[in-house]
């Protein structure tokens, strides 16, 4: 809750600091990268698969932009102990970021940025009702070149690295109930996705 006031502090201060400034609607696309976990009984491993997203990005200079984002991966998460033990499930993780953006001009047209956000991510089994949603700290890096052909919608293309920090363990690799299989070290996860944005000027 903490974390989450802040985040809305931050936002506020934001808003107010950029009202000359710009606001764009960004809408996120791309591909996210398989990752495993080692634990000292066994390992984790996250599926690949298509995440989306969507944000806005309030402007507070012509170089500087601060960012709220909403991220979405449907994968599959997998379990397996050194004993053979396995257990499977759906999942759903949601990232939800604040964060600020940097913008370098390489030309009238095309410019270079990098992102850095910090905020929640929602871990969710979607195809097991004895497992619960858990809810962990995570930050992300984002970096990439825009090209803006006109003043009212660009176009992003990025390299984007997320972690959920210490996202993994209970008895099941994403759960805290119901499996038995006794993973029970803590382990960050990262993912690491390529995608792009098409953007959005709305004031």
């Amino acid at each position: 809750m903490k974390l989450l006031a802040t985040i809305g502090l931050l936002l506020l201060a934001s808003a107010a600091s950029a009202q000359q400034g710009t606001i764009k609607l960004l809408t996120f696309g791309g591909y996210t990268f398989e990752d495993k976990v080692d634990f000292s009984n066994g390992y984790g491993q996250v599926s690949d698969g298509f995440q989306w997203g969507v944000g806005f990005e309030i402007g507070t200079s012509m170089e500087n932009a601060v960012e709220l984002i909403y991220q979405r991966l449907d994968t599959r998460g997998i379990a397996v102990t050194r004993f053979g033990d396995r257990e499977e499930s759906d999942l759903g993780i949601s990232y939800i970021m604040v964060g600020g953006t940097r913008y370098v001009p390489l030309s009238d047209l095309v410019s270079a940025f990098g992102s850095a956000d910090v905020g929640l991510s929602v871990i969710s089994p979607t195809d097991r009702d004895d497992l619960s949603s858990i809810t962990k700290f995570a930050w992300g890096v984002r970096g990439g070149i825009q090209v803006a052909p006109g003043s009212l919608v660009s176009i992003r293309i990025h390299a984007q690295l997320l972690s959920m920090v210490q996202a993994a363990g209970g008895g099941f690799y994403f759960g805290t109930g119901g499996s038995g299989i006794g993973v029970s070290t803590y382990s960050s996860i990262y993912q690491f996705n390529l995608g792009g944005s098409l953007n959005f000027r709305i004031k």
